[in-house]
């Protein structure tokens, strides 16, 4: 069958570019899979590219911004050839199924047309977060006719329900690579992550400062990229053993030399690094930002600005830091990409019955 995998671009050092990648690799075994990114990303990362399908771009340049009078005459010229781009990628070969990653795609592939395909729409984030700014609207408008829209957890798929879509159903995020058990012994507390401002970088420099003053064994360690690096290495500077390294090809080599794992985010979906991190034997603290968190977490979950108290609890305590490493990487087998694979051919087989 013909999968086509659709995101805002498949580029960007992030969760849901993560996610794709890792499905398009999982269906290239049994499908025709076209891994398709609406632009390209201004810092493209260097992911490869896994044998079995074909990675596509229908922007010949990146998106730009803001939206001054000149960029959205550039704008109306790129949508207009990205449309032109989709369909002729649609075209290639027998309507199979189109999972769209994300809300903008979805809004592009309606201009460009789907007739005959089975459409499976997904939101990377949580109710909460589409519902405080203009995402929950979009969501509902572009997706209401999908055949299937899946949420990340049954949290979210409810509050979705009640705001009246009837196609919800959930699947979660897998994990690409599932790594060997690290001992948590490295007096590191670890961030991988974007660098902007919903994932809270700044908030982990914050807490940061006490903990330095109290736990002279331990250093920082944030690997990523964004629109706050520039900030995020500035302030780093001024504080004793942070370490600002840039974003890592294989997140487990990455999460290999820490103790602590920390996700200190003002909104999330299904954090892709805390499964990871999780995955590996890593414990973690995390800010109760979201129901994806508070369900994935086996850690220690904080209000933000509880976070040094969280790691505190965490560094102190070598015993306590093994047994929740322990625990947080048998709860994330459910999550190993086989696992999530099965769950998705299943969909595939209800939705083309």
């Amino acid at each position: 069958m013909r999968v086509v995998i659709l995101a805002n671009n498949i580029d960007e050092v992030g969760g849901a570019q993560r996610v794709v990648r890792t499905l398009a690799e999982g269906f290239a075994g049994t499908h025709e899979v076209d891994l398709v990114g609406v632009t390209p990303h201004v810092s493209p990362h260097a992911y490869g590219h896994a044998d079995g399908y074909t990675e596509h771009r229908l922007m010949g340049h990146v998106w730009p911004t803001p939206a001054t009078d000149a960029n959205r005459l550039t704008r109306r010229d790129l949508r207009a050839s990205a449309v032109a781009q989709l369909r002729s990628i649609l075209a290639q070969g027998q309507p199979g199924v189109i999972i769209v990653a994300q809300v903008w795609a979805m809004e592009l592939l309606a201009d460009a047309g789907h007739d005959g395909w089975i459409i499976v729409g997904q939101y990377h984030g949580s109710f909460a977060a589409a519902a405080s700014g203009r995402d929950l609207t979009r969501v509902l408008t572009s997706y209401r006719d999908a055949d299937a829209f899946l949420a990340l957890t049954e949290e979210d798929a409810h509050a979705f329900e009640r705001c009246g879509l009837n196609n919800v159903r959930v699947m979660p995020n897998p994990i690409g690579t599932w790594p060997e058990a690290v001992d948590p012994v490295h007096h590191v507390v670890g961030y991988l992550g974007r660098l902007s401002p919903e994932k809270g970088p700044d908030l982990l420099l914050d807490a940061w400062a006490p903990l330095a003053h109290d736990f002279p064994a331990w250093s920082l360690r944030i690997a990523g990229e964004g629109p706050l690096r520039d900030e995020i290495t500035r302030r780093a500077a001024t504080l004793p053993r942070v370490d600002v390294v840039p974003t890592v090809t294989d997140p487990h080599s990455f999460w290999k030399g820490v103790g602590v794992g920390v996700l200190p985010s003002r909104t999330e979906g299904l954090p892709v690094a805390l499964a990871e991190a999780q995955a590996n034997g890593i414990p973690c603290v995390a800010t109760d930002c979201s129901s994806g968190v508070r369900f994935l977490c086996q850690g220690v979950l904080v209000q933000p600005g509880e976070l040094a108290t969280g790691l505190a609890s965490l560094m102190w305590h070598s015993a306590l830091r093994r047994e929740l490493g322990i625990r947080g990487r048998a709860a994330m087998e459910q999550y190993r990409a086989d696992a999530i694979l099965a769950r998705w051919e299943v969909l595939f087989a209800n939705l083309t019955r």
